[in-house]
């Protein structure tokens, strides 16, 4: 069972500091867990759709395997690790 887990990383345009904050952490943890990790950066109106498709309320979010981990608020590397290692990590 070697499966990536992906991740996707909501933020607005122009990003929030939150936003920057987790674009920033989410480009880190893609560096980290290379090949084991894949990341995707949703921003602004490109983003709509998939935003609304998952019923996210507000940005910054994290997406982990389709599953709203993370929302309105940019997380401790502490929780962003708990919340990769509940998604297979």
């Amino acid at each position: 069972m070697n499966m990536k887990v992906r991740m996707e990383v909501f933020s607005g345009d122009p990003p929030c500091p939150g936003c920057v904050a987790i674009l920033a952490l989410a480009d880190e943890y893609a560096k980290k867990h290379k090949g084991k990790l894949e990341v995707s950066k949703l921003i602004g109106e490109e983003a709509v759709a998939k935003f609304e498709e998952y019923r996210l309320g507000c940005v910054p979010a994290v997406v982990i395997n389709e599953k709203i981990r993370i929302e309105g608020i940019c997380p401790s590397r502490t929780t962003l690790d708990n919340a990769l290692r509940e998604g297979g990590l």
